[in-house]
């Protein structure tokens, strides 16, 4: 039974070894805006994902970025303090967002 085992161990091993050479991961860096508390977004939203899935949503309203913060909190028991969800949110929409105007 050892032996067997021993066997399948090394045949499947053999079968994942399909590359002669290391595989290298690119390295993609995503900066954020600094200022306007820019730690506190990083400390609560960096938890969970990369700065790069904050860039991908691209520009969005303030209803949007408010209403993503605190469905992170709700839903995903994301442990943000209330005044930071504000400071966050505020952040956000100044640096990768915008404001409605209701003027014409």
């Amino acid at each position: 039974m050892k032996k067997l085992f021993l066997i399948t161990l090394i045949l499947a091993s053999s079968a994942f070894a399909q590359v002669a050479k290391p595989i290298e991961m690119p390295y993609v860096d995503y900066p954020m805006v600094k200022g306007d508390h820019d730690e506190i977004a990083q400390q609560y939203c960096l938890i969970c994902h990369s700065w790069g899935y904050v860039l991908n949503q691209g520009k969005k309203s303030r209803p949007y970025w408010t209403g993503t913060v605190q469905k992170m909190v709700n839903e995903f028991k994301a442990p943000i303090a209330k005044e930071d969800q504000q400071t966050i949110i505020n952040y956000l929409v100044k640096h990768y967002g915008y404001e409605l105007t209701s003027g014409h």
